[in-house]
């Protein structure tokens, strides 16, 4: 079992866990160490257990997996969160992220994408499913005037450094770990970080990770 990234999966459905469990028995680099069936379980489990991955569902009896991710932060627990749910409602997906979710995944997801997830969000990668980012985009398109929409499209013309920047960011890395990894100075990464944002006509990190996950530029 040595090498296996070891997961928990949290889902207030014990039939869902089973059958969760089953289909990953054939996959060789991810071994199911756990299961919880709600929220204060899922962080007993954690603290026990000490998982790399926990599969969460937003939404379980007594306490959700939005309510979660802030008590593993405070915890400083290292257990990476990936969200698996039902849930495909863009306030959510924005909330979980933000709360220290490391990916979203929709329940219908396959198998070979639920792993490469896995995989990703373990070597420190953000992961949310393309075709959720998709539905957000196109329904802020939908909402927003055409004129007004033109008229707030960015200029894309990020720099080589920006692009480079854009995506470490997109890992989940803090400033001062961008600048470790390039050589500037925290000052720098900053001045770069503000520039992207105004190319990419947003106002937070998160922003400019989903717009550059749909933009196919991280």
């Amino acid at each position: 079992m040595a090498g296996k990234i070891r997961v928990v999966i949290a889902d207030d459905h014990g039939l869902f866990r089973e059958m969760l469990r089953h289909i990953m028995r054939r996959e060789g680099s991810v071994k199911i160490v756990g299961e919880a069936a709600n929220g204060r379980q899922t962080i007993d489990v954690i603290i026990e257990l000490k998982p790399d991955i926990v599969l969460l569902d937003s939404t379980m009896r007594e306490m959700g997996g939005i309510e979660v991710l802030p008590i593993i932060r405070e915890k400083n627990l290292k257990t990476k969160a990936l969200m698996l749910t039902a849930n495909r409602n863009e306030t959510v997906i924005f909330k979980a992220l933000k709360g220290g979710a490391k990916g979203y995944l929709s329940k219908d997801v396959s198998l070979s994408d639920l792993i490469k997830a896995i995989k990703a969000v373990h070597k420190g990668e953000l992961w949310v499913e393309r075709k959720l980012m998709a539905r957000f985009f196109d329904k802020e398109a939908t909402e927003e005037p055409k004129e007004e929409a033109r008229a707030r499209r960015p200029k894309m013309v990020l720099t080589p450094r920006e692009k480079e920047i854009l995506s470490i960011l997109s890992t989940g890395c803090t400033n001062k770990e961008i600048a470790q990894a390039l050589f500037i100075s925290e000052k720098t990464v900053k001045s770069h970080l503000n520039s992207i944002f105004r190319k990419l006509n947003v106002t937070r990190r998160l922003q400019a990770i989903l717009q550059a996950i749909n933009r196919g530029l991280a």
